[in-house]
């Protein structure tokens, strides 16, 4: 049934549309439409797809069927085969009816799109009567006083239209409730947000998230009275119905409505450009500056309200192209004029008296020496000729807006009075949400910097300043990112859309594009990346939450307590891939059939890598060695520091860090000194002169290893001789520590003290000695001196 009346109503709209006489307005309410068949097109398919997977799931535990008749199979299971079979062909009947009411759902709303490109695009560039052309202001002006006329004499026909006397005191007397009601809770409003969050002129130098906050706060307080009071007289004229039984009543909620606008309007450049506290200023501009800037955002605001309130009452009385033309080059001309003012140059610099010459300029600004040339030129006395002036960028800005604001006024006077009314106000609308955006973004970088600023960041964390700085950059760099692509999509949408259906496309995009098979979905990378990275998140903090907290009081080795924390680390990235694969809407079992078909390509090229990832596991599951073991690999010898999947790092004594792959340390050799315990034997080799006491000696070097405090009496140390050397009597003590990374030190102390000992009790330690032989003892040496020459 659904099917059928899908298919009659995709009709309908698709005949609608290729009328003719079709506008952009009645063809963009057929969005309606195809969105709601969409919708029920894709309920239908979910509920068909998961049917159609329990189907699947039952033919295969089922089986195939035989392929020839002597394999026979119980009747009962073909039949059940067949009713499935019968089944799953209609359930796949439907799917493909709802997937083609879905695809030509998308296919009318492209064709809305496109008609309504062309008609805007036609609206666009309609020529009406030249404003400044005598005609136009003989036929404009007389009209524009009957509109004014129909404009003051509403409020006489609203109040004749009033059924009694009764009926008009209970309107005045509701009047009279909103007002005092507005008009209190303003009040207590204003005075909760200045107590709570106004500057503090003692404060020289506030964060940039203090000023936003007070600035914010003193607009909202500066425009909440009468805020609140239009706002309630804009609620009891919809509340009461007049907004549609009159122009009067339209006209109103109209006017109410723009004066909230103009209200808070009003406010926030105040709040913002703080003139009287220079400190508290969010743009780096002069006081005086501050001011002038303040005056023409006002103006510009005020403008642009009457500019809103008078195009709706042309809309709601209805007036002819010859004044339209006319209202619109005026209403556009006053607020671009405005704006082309503001984006002079003079007004966006502060001189060097208000910021300190041995600072730089604010960030965004430079100094500008030749334009404080200018200012202080003629003028005794004037301080040294420097100027903060803006980037590149907010120059860049301040063109493009005077640009955009010229071309609304010389379209509106070349006879394109929408083509004007449309650049300037998609201008303002752009230049709102720039400056929003900008806001936003300096409030999220101090956020950024106050969180890792915290206590939970540097204390419960344990995160190193350094680390800390790393990390602010990234964060904030990410911030950029998302604030500029916010931008560029939401002032995208707003110079778009009167040239295609930048939002359909957007949503397009968002729910799936597919390309070759494959449906890519920016919310689903979206979904995937934030589950990733929460999973990632959540096992950081956990694995810090048990390196510090609970595996410290389980009373473990320093070594079993890294590889508890390595290992609850790897398990948490293997999570967060999985979910963040399933997030992403892959599916798992296709992964793995890739998986299997380049398993053989990763056997060969990445055979080095895999070994290390296996043998890393093998050394934090069977530990034969462990964080803080003094270990000798090779030629290398020193403490691990740290082992993970791919490599362990070695600190030697140097504290040089050598790198040595997982490998290495399943293949070859391995000395750990503190493999099961600490205990470790100390040798120190002596050699004592011929003819010395040998029980003497025994005695001294056994004495002097019982005073060492690191030495242990269980077991005793004992004395070796050893060998009768060359030129010493060659002997070794030997005794036993309980932390052998004190070896060499315990062997330090116990060659001083032998050495003060043996020195102190006469006992020698010889030098190496050699005793020469000559052939014939008695003869004597010639003398060359004596020997004459020959005869």
């Amino acid at each position: 049934m659904l099917v059928g009346q899908w298919t009659r109503t995709l009709d309908l709209v698709d005949q609608q549309l290729r009328r003719a006489d079709t506008t952009a307005e009645s063809a963009r309410r057929f969005l309606e439409v195809t969105a709601r068949v969409r919708e029920e097109a894709s309920e239908i398919k979910a509920l068909v797809e998961e049917e159609i997977g329990g189907l699947e799931r039952r033919l295969e535990v089922l089986g195939p069927a035989p392929e020839s008749p002597e394999q026979a199979e119980a009747e009962e299971v073909a039949e059940q085969r067949q009713a499935l079979s019968d089944q799953l062909k209609g359930l796949r009947a439907r799917l493909a009816q709802a997937n083609l009411a879905i695809v030509r759902a998308d296919e009318l709303d492209r064709l809305v799109g496109s008609l309504s490109q062309r008609k805007r695009f036609e609206a666009l560039f309609q020529v009406y009567p030249f404003p400044w052309a005598p005609g136009t202001w003989a036929r404009g002006v007389p009209e524009f006083v009957v509109v004014v006329e129909k404009i003051l004499r509403s409020p006489a026909i609203w109040w004749q239209g009033l059924e009694n006397d009764e009926r008009r005191n209970a309107v005045l007397y509701r009047i009279a409730i909103l007002l005092t009601l507005a008009l209190s809770i303003g009040w207590l409003l204003r005075r909760w947000l200045l107590y709570r969050y106004d500057r503090d002129p003692a404060l020289a130098d506030p964060s940039y998230g203090r000023r936003l906050i007070a600035s914010i706060a003193n607009a909202v307080a500066r425009g909440i009275v009468p805020a609140l009071l239009f706002g309630g007289l804009l609620y009891l004229a919809v509340s009461s119905g007049a907004t549609e039984r009159s122009l009067f009543g339209t006209l109103v909620a109209l006017f109410f409505a723009v004066m909230i606008f103009f209200s808070l309007a009003w406010a926030l450049p105040y709040a913002v450009l703080s003139p009287d506290m220079p400190q508290w200023r969010l743009l780096p501009v002069s006081p005086d500056n501050a001011r002038i800037l303040g005056h023409r955002f006002t103006l510009l605001a005020a403008f642009f309200a009457f500019e809103i309130f008078m195009t709706e009452a042309h809309t709601q009385i209805g007036v002819t192209n010859t004044y339209f033309s006319l209202s619109t080059f005026v209403l556009n001309a006053l607020p671009a004029l405005v704006l082309i003012d503001m984006t002079r140059r003079r007004w966006w610099l502060m001189a060097a008296r208000e910021s300190s010459l041995d600072e730089p300029g604010p960030s965004g600004w430079s100094w500008d020496e030749e334009e404080n040339d200018h200012l202080t030129s003629g003028q005794e006395g004037a301080q040294e000729p420097r100027t903060v002036v803006q980037s590149n960028f907010w120059k860049l800005i301040r063109q493009l807006v005077m640009i955009l604001a010229g071309a609304s006024i010389l379209a509106s006077l070349a006879g394109y009075a929408d083509l004007g009314d449309f650049l300037l106000a998609n201008l303002l609308l752009s230049a709102i949400t720039l400056g929003g955006i900008v806001i936003l973004r300096g409030l999220g970088r101090e956020l950024v910097g106050a969180f890792l600023r915290s206590d939970f960041m540097r204390d419960y964390l344990a995160i190193r300043h350094v680390a800390r700085s790393r990390i602010k950059f990234w964060l904030r760099a990410l911030l950029d990112a998302i604030f500029a692509v916010l931008g560029t999509v939401l002032i995208a949408a707003i110079w778009s859309s009167p040239f295609g259906e930048f939002w359909s496309e957007a949503r397009s995009l968002l729910t799936g594009v597919t390309i070759g098979g494959v449906t890519i979905a920016l919310t689903d990378v979206l979904a995937a990346v934030v589950v990733f990275g929460f999973i990632l998140l959540i096992t950081r903090l956990s694995q810090r939450f048990l390196r510090n907290k609970v595996l410290p009081e389980t009373g473990f080795d320093t070594g079993v307590q890294h590889s508890l924390t390595a290992g609850f680390g790897y398990v948490g990235i293997m999570l967060a891939v999985v979910f963040g694969i399933s997030a992403l809407g892959v599916d798992l079992s296709n992964i793995a059939l890739i998986a299997g078909a380049l398993s053989v390509g990763i056997g060969f090229g990445l055979q080095t890598v895999v070994s290390n990832f296996v043998s890393g596991i093998i050394l934090l599951i069977e530990r034969p060695i462990k964080v803080g073991d003094w270990v000798v690999v090779g030629a290398n010898e020193g403490f691990v520091k740290q082992i993970t999947v791919r490599s362990t790092e070695l600190q030697t004594f140097q504290f040089a860090s050598v790198i040595i792959p997982n490998s290495e340390f399943i293949s070859t050799a391995v000395t750990n000194w503190t493999h099961k315990d600490h205990y470790g034997r100390v040798e120190v080799p002596v050699g004592v002169a011929y003819g010395s006491d040998v029980e003497k000696v025994k005695s001294i070097l056994l004495a002097c290893a019982g005073r060492h405090e690191r030495v242990l009496t269980s077991p005793e140390p004992f004395v070796l001789f050893m060998d009768f050397g060359a030129s010493s009597l060659d002997f070794e003590l030997r005794c036993f520590t309980n932390d052998v990374s004190y070896r060499v030190i315990i062997a330090s102390d116990l060659r001083f003290e032998i050495e003060r000992q043996f020195r102190e009790q006469g006992v020698e330690i010889p030098f190496p000695q050699r005793v020469v032989h000559f052939a014939d003892g008695s003869a004597e040496a010639p003398n060359p001196r004596e020997s004459g020459p020959s005869a």
